[in-house]
């Protein structure tokens, strides 16, 4: 915004510094003054063309450069995304892991009670196998001392003698059912012996084989769960690496769209400044136009002076408020119309020839226009307040004597319909210290 406020005033300052000097001057001045002053603003329009052709350049290779720059923002934001898959597969195959290392403990701890349980078998075995083969070393003393006996008494054949010594059949019945009941002793005590024997050994290996079966199982298990804690801490290395790309691609964004940003600002200031030597073209352009015209007023007119010499009334009406009124406080004079009154549309005209520096509203004269004009070689500016609807005409329009600008209202500060017209001898300031009777002008 305040770049253009900037260009308007330089805009302005072309056509008024230019074009209404050169009207002070064309009174006394011949056509050669006028080309020169077209061959100075020439030099100006040469000048603003190639810094005009410099932004030109400063902004396409900015959007250039911007270009580049979204590409870049797209290859990191297609990085980013390849590292966030990336870490969410790692993110799950460390979960994965986590559940097998539970599962694996899970099984440890059931195989640990399980070789407890068999260390509590085996050491009731072996405390089994201790009374066994305390019983067995007693079974051994006992059939050695039968054996003993047997061998001291000739070996088998006493058994044959204590049969013959019977003294009667009965006896005899008596004593071979005897002999054979000790033998047949002896056989079963040799048979439970080795039984009994057997079956130890038997357990005891069968319980010796399952816990090496369990110990080994394991071990396997163990050497499982430490592969998984292996492959886990991989993961987890690989995740920290990931982690350390995605903070970098995140950084390198964030320089992007820093740059990017830069970049866009420097880009719509270009254009602020594009804008702003198209103005100073458009005024230096309008400066050319208004002094060629000039050029061929002298032409066909000699070396006469500008202006017709006087002031037309800006509107019809009647004066309402004259000049110096209110205690001297009044800088121009109010003329008013019935049919504005009465809610009509009344015209308002140039008083003269000349420029539009202002055409806007403003909260004290409402709807208004300033011209400057150049009479005689006298530079004068008039303002036209308080206008129905916004003006008719812009900043920097070039306008004839009777040329319509406005409507008769009462906008800004204004107790009813009419115009408030000022004449500024030269120009007009807020102190309005250069006001004088506008009376003094109109025919």
């Amino acid at each position: 915004m305040m770049r253009k406020w900037i260009a308007y005033l330089f805009a302005a300052f072309i056509v008024l510094g230019f074009g209404l000097t050169g009207w002070e001057n064309v009174s006394a001045a011949s056509a050669s003054n006028v080309n020169q002053e077209i061959n100075e603003l020439k030099k100006k329009q040469d000048n603003l063309h190639d810094k005009k052709s410099n932004l030109k350049n400063k902004k396409e290779n900015t959007e250039a450069k911007i270009a580049e720059n979204k590409d870049k923002q797209v290859t990191v934001n297609s990085a980013i995304n390849k590292i966030d898959q990336d870490l969410t597969e790692t993110r799950n195959a460390i979960k994965s892991k986590e559940n097998e290392i539970a599962e694996t403990n899970r099984q440890l701890n059931t195989l640990k009670k399980q070789i407890d349980n068999i260390n509590n078998k085996i050491d009731k075995l072996k405390k089994d196998i201790k009374k066994l083969k305390e019983r067995i070393e007693k079974r051994e003393e006992l059939l050695k001392d039968r054996l003993r006996a047997i061998q001291s008494n000739g070996g088998s054949m006493k058994y044959i003698e204590v049969i013959m010594g019977s003294n009667s059949f009965s006896d005899f019945i008596s004593r071979s059912s005897a002999v054979s009941t000790i033998m047949e002793q002896d056989k079963n005590i040799m048979e439970t012996h080795a039984k009994e024997k057997k079956q130890l050994e038997d357990k005891q290996a069968e319980v010796e084989e399952k816990k090496k079966e369990i110990e080994d199982k394991k071990t396997k298990i163990e050497n499982k769960k430490a592969s998984l804690e292996s492959k886990k801490q991989e993961l987890e290395s690989l995740q920290e690496q990931l982690d350390k790309q995605m903070n970098k691609k995140e950084e390198k964004l964030g320089e992007l769209k820093k740059e990017q940003n830069q970049l866009e600002n420097y880009k719509m200031s270009l254009a602020e400044q594009q804008q702003v030597v198209k103005n100073q073209e458009a005024a230096v352009n309008k400066a050319i136009r208004m002094a060629k015209q000039r050029k061929e007023e002298l032409n066909q007119l000699g070396n006469e002076a500008n202006g017709s010499g006087s002031f037309a009334w800006p509107a019809s009406g009647y004066i309402t408020d004259y000049y110096g009124s209110r205690g001297g406080t009044h800088p121009g004079i109010d003329l008013g119309n019935a049919t504005a009154k009465g809610g009509g549309n009344v015209p308002i005209k140039a008083a003269a020839d000349g420029v539009v520096t202002r055409a806007y509203t403003s909260s004290s004269y409402g709807n208004v226009v300033f011209i400057t004009h150049v009479i005689d070689g006298d530079k004068y500016e008039t303002v036209y307040a308080h206008m129905k609807y916004p003006p008719m005409v812009r900043d920097m329009q070039v306008v004839k004597k009777g040329q319509q600008i406005g409507v008769m209202g009462s906008t800004g500060d204004s107790t009813g319909p009419h115009l408030h017209f000022e004449v500024h001898q030269p120009k007009w300031t807020y102190s309005k210290q250069y006001s004088t009777n506008p009376l003094s002008y109109l025919p």
